[in-house]
């Protein structure tokens, strides 16, 4: 095979990993941007922003722990809006570090530690995880799922999102 063939080949292969290389980290950013918004509405209790993030079919999945075990809640997505959202509660915000998003086709999950900090303080932290499709060519959260512990969290992180 003539060597300028094999460095054309590497050439076109090279581009190609990059464009696909930039398309995954350009989907990535935007899932990941959703579910930053949709945590933002926690912060400015905007509830009715929420819409345009959570599938209206949201679930959340809540573990929470008890002295014999875990127990499951399973709340409709604009429960737990609701509840978060409420005017004249103390100021709450949950911020969320070291995301991992995976993403095949219409599917994606984002992991991420977090904290929740109520009036400047941490309450609890633990894991989430978010699925979300794209649904009409827009993101989509569909499901939330965490882990809940009140000890171990830490101070609130600097320059947490």
């Amino acid at each position: 095979m003539p060597r300028s063939f094999i460095v054309v080949l590497a050439a076109v292969s090279l581009g190609t990993s990059s464009w696909a290389m930039a398309q995954t980290q350009s989907a990535e950013a935007e899932v990941l941007g959703i579910v930053k918004a949709m945590l933002h509405v926690i912060e400015t209790k905007d509830a009715a922003s929420v819409a345009a993030h959570v599938d209206s079919t949201a679930r959340f999945t809540l573990l929470r722990p008890t002295p014999t075990g875990g127990r499951v809640i399973v709340i409709a997505g604009t429960q737990f809006i609701d509840r978060v959202t409420q005017p004249g509660g103390p100021p709450a915000k949950e911020l969320i570090r070291n995301p991992e998003v995976r993403i095949d086709g219409d599917l994606a999950t984002v992991w991420t530690e977090y904290q929740f900090i109520i009036d400047g303080k941490v309450h609890h932290c633990g894991y989430d995880a978010f699925q979300l499709g794209r649904i009409g060519g827009a993101w989509k959260i569909l499901n939330v799922s965490d882990s809940y512990r009140e000890q171990g969290c830490g101070e609130p992180w600097p320059g947490g999102t």
